[in-house]
């Protein structure tokens, strides 16, 4: 899990952090009015992809450092199970967050 965080969820976090200083200055140029408006929809759409990535980064991490342990021979189902319902914890007095890591199948 910490391979997957590392080596592919940060390199998209940074390639839609690229993406949006691009937009930026798209945004900030003598482009045209319809460019602009394209590239401000675009922006808000990477930005929540962003919180997106923020909000899975947490639950991988945390996952992450349990160091959870499959067993090939326990067949996908139960391998898929113990990634799914995952419990974080927030800090005192907080709710804890529930996410599922993995899409159904």
């Amino acid at each position: 899990m910490a391979r997957v965080r590392t080596d592919y969820l940060h390199k998209l976090q940074k390639s839609y952090e690229a993406e949006i200083k691009r937009l930026d200055i798209v945004i900030d140029s003598n482009a045209s009015q319809r460019e602009k408006a394209n590239a401000r929809k675009k922006k808000e759409k990477i930005l929540k992809q962003i919180d997106e990535c923020l909000q899975y980064d947490q639950v991988i991490a945390h996952v992450a450092n349990q160091r959870i342990k499959i067993d090939l021979d326990d067949g996908v189902s139960v391998n898929y199970a113990k990634f799914q319902g995952i419990e974080i914890p927030q800090g005192e007095g907080r709710k804890l967050l529930k996410a599922d890591l993995l899409a159904k199948i």
